[in-house]
């Protein structure tokens, strides 16, 4: 009994083993690993079979926490720019607002010095109609003024001519 159990194992076991060897064989036919496997590095590695299994091992280990990290690099990277463009989104409005209340601030400024200005022209221009009306005679006075003037004589003989 054991001998029937032990020669279908062993069928399926060199089943298993012709199978690997086939595999192998397709693997070292692949022009890059044949490349590798002629290069010292390869050739090392032929020699030294614990060592390729653990830098085999090694590699596959080290697979999944590399790409958390490159995943977490790239998730990092990727919310570093939104929260930049969001800053700066931000800092543009801000500025934005304080340059709006500066405009607003120098409008009303404008706004007080231009009537100030006003106010001074026409009280300037109100004073000085005032003063030139004033100190210049009315036509009434030059009317006067130039007969006065102008007949001297008549005056003076009409003076006389009632005192007589």
């Amino acid at each position: 009994m054991s001998n029937s159990e032990r020669l279908p194992l062993s069928r399926e076991m060199q089943d298993l083993q012709n199978r690997f060897n086939t595999m192998m064989h397709t693997i070292n036919s692949n022009s890059k690993v044949a490349a590798f496997m002629s290069s010292s590095v390869g050739q090392y590695l032929d020699e030294h079979p614990f060592l390729a299994l653990l830098l085999l091992v090694f590699t596959i280990m080290s697979a999944v926490p590399v790409g958390l990290f490159l995943i977490f690099a790239v998730i990092t990277s990727l919310l570093a720019c939104i929260g930049f463009i969001v800053m700066e989104g931000l800092m543009l409005s801000i500025g934005g607002v304080v340059l709006l209340c500066f405009l607003f601030g120098l409008v009303l400024i404008s706004l007080v010095i231009t009537s100030f200005l006003a106010i001074c022209i026409v009280t300037f221009s109100t004073t000085m109609n005032y003063y030139h009306h004033s100190s210049t005679p009315s036509k009434q006075e030059e009317a006067a003024d130039c007969s006065a003037i102008s007949y001297p004589d008549d005056t003076e003989s009409k003076s006389t001519l009632k005192k007589d």
